[in-house]
């Protein structure tokens, strides 16, 4: 369509403004000395030129409107994982079927949409691949697909096409999301990125989403510790689910491997089915005898003619650590004849929340001291002691003598603060003087009748806990984080204590370490610890730790005091360990990211910064993998991705430290053999609705397979809302013939005034 326009300078008004004063120009005709036809001539090129300024100033333009297609891009995403091979669709035909008959079905429908859009196909399972779209027909390739990652795909797809404006987006698929990391993108989230740029989602479900009598039995969520300690009872649970049995009894094993890698039934379950009922909680326990690293299966024995077997057991590993601990927790009243204090209340439930620590609480008020305790203290009896605020006149000083012995034979003792423990307590002149690994003064004795001695105690008030780094990293007692990094972050957040005993010199210079001090001036000393004969021993300045239970860490409450009994029994994870390693989970599905943390430690459990390490992982088909490691002074971290082959692998940590070899270890991990496509393959329509829903405002919308056909009937009618009008627009008041032309009506105006004797 071609139409005049005109944009008048300065609006209308200021055009009829200059009319006013130009038009009187033309009455002001030459004088009547000239000849008439002269006359004529001159009013002739004097109006000329005023109609050509009239039409300068109206700036006309010539209006050419032509209305062309935008370019837009119409993307089909179709499921070829291997659940879209179940036979659920009409006909029993399977899902893969169903969507490519309906696709040839709406060959034609695609091939007009192509000549107004440009058409785009990609298959996807794990990963993404184009498909050839020819003439309107999409041919995806055979279902054979691992996994089933729809958020990846989307994830993927919008990359590759971020430079096109997509008219549309098409799923087909059964709208199951079975992927694993790195492939496990939430779909939900790309759903909402394609909302925000107005591009609507159609999806397509293919499949039912039950699978009606599909008899099926399986074991998941395998739980259990990954350390435990011999002759501690481990406890290992799961979750059996069964489909398609109805009353039928099932039995659970659970089978632990022997010191010959066979796999023995150790504890067994008889479950039934009643009633509509399908899954049952499952728990099973074992207690080992011997340390070491065992191999755990949680299986149900499969019934007579189950199809699917490989998802009714799972295996982890556990490692066994030597014997449990024993404690004896020793707490003095708060006052004489009274109750204990908060703290050991508080202390006495964290060591209560392990099965491996066997604690004997025992309070004392003092109402007959010097009871005679030697007959429990036989050695063996017990691994720690833990004093907590205890006078000394609780016991005779053979009874302290023959727990300075257990100390000597390799028990671990730890004293906490209070205003009757250390000096204050009168240990001076008894047989743990030497064992604790703090100097108590000649003149620190508190009686009971008398306040609290200042000189003995920091000033009252708020005292943080200030870790200290030794060889680049806490002392085991202090770990309170998962990573090795970050550590002394993590206390810093921690709630402060109420006070503490005052250190001022060490016994053991040389073997006692300071490891944690006060935020004082002073950097008072807050936990000391030291060896004495074969044994351990610690000096905890305070007694206020249940602040950190009360205001919200009650987690690292539990932790410090666990590890504090471990490391004083000689049984935390990094005793007599010259070479290690850490994985964060033992169960890994198939295609996971394995990754892990190793080291090596001096005699003095120090890291050892000069260590050449050799780091191979052994696959279940007995091929080895050379691994190239990475890390520092601090932590040395490696990872494996070649985890395609289910069963189990062996990661192999070798040492070498000044020409010589420190020694090797070993850590085994599982990769499930899990088929996560046909294990539970019923198809989900729910997660498709609620991805078209989320572009509801943009058009998006969820639909029957049957119902493509109408949806592209409906596109072709929306492809006005994708065109744009181009205007082409040519001025003629700013060209050339018209500045020339007034130009020469001026001058040929003045030319004849000037030949005829006007000027």
């Amino acid at each position: 369509m071609t139409q005049w326009s005109f944009d008048p300078v300065g609006g209308p008004w200021a055009l009829a403004a200059l009319a006013a004063v130009l038009l009187p120009l033309l009455a002001i005709g030459p004088n009547s000395e000239q000849s008439r036809g002269r006359r004529i001539t001159l009013v002739a090129l004097r109006a000329l030129t005023v109609l050509l300024l009239f039409a300068t100033l109206l700036r006309p333009a010539l209006e050419t409107t032509e209305t062309r297609p935008l370019p837009g891009k119409l993307l089909v995403l179709g499921d070829v994982s291997r659940s879209m091979t179940v036979e659920d669709s009409l006909g029993d035909e399977s899902r893969s079927a169903a969507m490519q008959a309906i696709l040839r079905d709406s060959q034609a429908e695609f091939a007009e949409l192509g000549e107004a859009w440009e058409l785009g196909a990609y298959a996807f399972d794990e990963q993404l691949t184009p498909v050839k779209v020819e003439e309107g027909l999409i041919d995806f390739p055979d279902a054979e697909g691992d996994q089933t990652a729809i958020g990846a795909a989307l994830d993927d797809v919008l990359a590759r096409e971020a430079q096109q404006r997509l008219v549309a987006v098409m799923v087909l698929s059964d709208g199951a999301q079975r992927a694993f990391a790195p492939r496990d993108t939430p779909p939900q989230n790309l759903a909402r990125r394609l909302a925000l740029d107005g591009v609507p989602l159609y999806t397509f479900t293919f499949g039912k989403p039950a699978l009606g009598d599909r008899s099926d039995v399986r074991m998941s969520d395998l739980l259990t510790n990954d350390t435990t300690f011999a002759d501690t009872p481990a406890t290992v649970s799961g979750v059996l689910t069964t489909s398609g049995y109805r009353n039928q009894p099932f039995t659970v094993q659970l089978l632990w491997e022997d010191a010959e890698g066979e796999m023995q039934v150790v504890d067994t379950q008889r479950v039934e089915m009643k009633g509509t009922r399908r899954q049952q909680d499952i728990k099973l326990s074992h207690t080992p005898r011997e340390p070491g690293e065992y191999k755990v299966t949680l299986r149900v024995e499969p019934p007579e003619g189950e199809l699917v077997t490989a998802n009714n057991e799972q295996t982890t590993f556990v490692t066994v650590l030597k014997g449990g601990v024993k404690v004896l927790y020793l707490a003095g009243a708060a006052r004489v004849g009274g109750g204990p204090g908060i703290e050991a209340r508080f202390v006495r439930n964290a060591l209560a929340a392990h099965a491996d620590l066997n604690v004997n609480y025992e309070l004392l008020n003092y109402r007959n001291p010097r009871i005679d305790y030697r007959s429990q203290l036989e050695r063996g009896n017990y691994d720690v002691f833990l004093l907590g605020n205890v006078d000394s006149v609780a016991f005779d000083k053979r009874t302290w003598q023959a727990i300075a012995d257990r100390v000597d034979d390799g028990a671990g003792l730890a004293m906490l603060g209070g205003f009757h423990s250390f000096g204050p307590g009168g240990y001076r002149s008894t047989p743990l003087e030497r064992v604790i690994p703090v100097v108590m003064g000649r003149a620190e004795r508190q009686n009971f009748d008398e306040p609290p001695r200042p000189d003995m105690h920091l000033p009252p008030g708020p005292v943080k806990l200030v870790p200290i780094e030794l060889g680049g990293s806490l002392h085991p007692i202090l770990q309170i984080g998962e990573s090795p990094t970050g550590q002394s972050e993590l206390w810093q957040e921690m709630p402060s204590l109420d006070g503490a005993n005052r250190f001022d010199r060490l016994q053991l210079p040389r073997t006692a370490r300071v490891i944690a001090e006060a935020d004082n001036p002073s950097r008072s000393p807050l936990l000391v610890v030291s060896a004495w004969g074969e044994g351990r021993t610690a000096a905890l300045a305070f007694d206020s730790t249940w602040h950190w239970q009360m205001e919200g860490a009650g987690d690292t409450h539990r932790r410090f005091w666990r590890q504090l009994v471990l490391w004083l029994a000689k049984k935390d994870d990094s005793a007599g360990q010259r070479v290690w390693a850490k994985l964060d989970g033992r169960r890994y599905q198939q295609g996971s990211r394995v990754e892990f943390t190793y080291g090596a430690r001096d005699a003095q459990s120090k890291p050892l910064a000069d260590a050449e390490f050799d780091v191979q992982v052994e696959l279940p088909d007995g091929t080895a993998k050379a691994i190239r490691t990475s890390g520092s002074k601090k932590i040395n971290s490696a990872s494996f991705a070649e985890t395609s082959q289910p069963g189990d692998y062996r990661i192999l940590v070798s040492v070498r430290a000044g020409g010589e070899s420190l020694g090797t270890t070993t850590l085994r991990f599982s990769v499930t053999d899990q088929d996560v496509e046909l294990d539970q393959p019923a198809a989900d329509p729910t997660l498709m609705a609620a991805l078209a829903n989320a572009t509801a405002e943009a058009g998006g919308e969820a639909l029957a397979p049957e119902e493509l056909p109408q949806l592209l009937e409906r596109l072709k009618e929306k492809r006005e809302e994708f065109e744009e009008e181009i205007v082409q627009q040519t001025t003629l008041w700013d060209t050339w013939p018209m500045f020339l032309g007034f130009v020469g009506l001026l001058g040929t105006e003045w030319f004849l005034r000037k030949k005829w004797g006007m000027v």
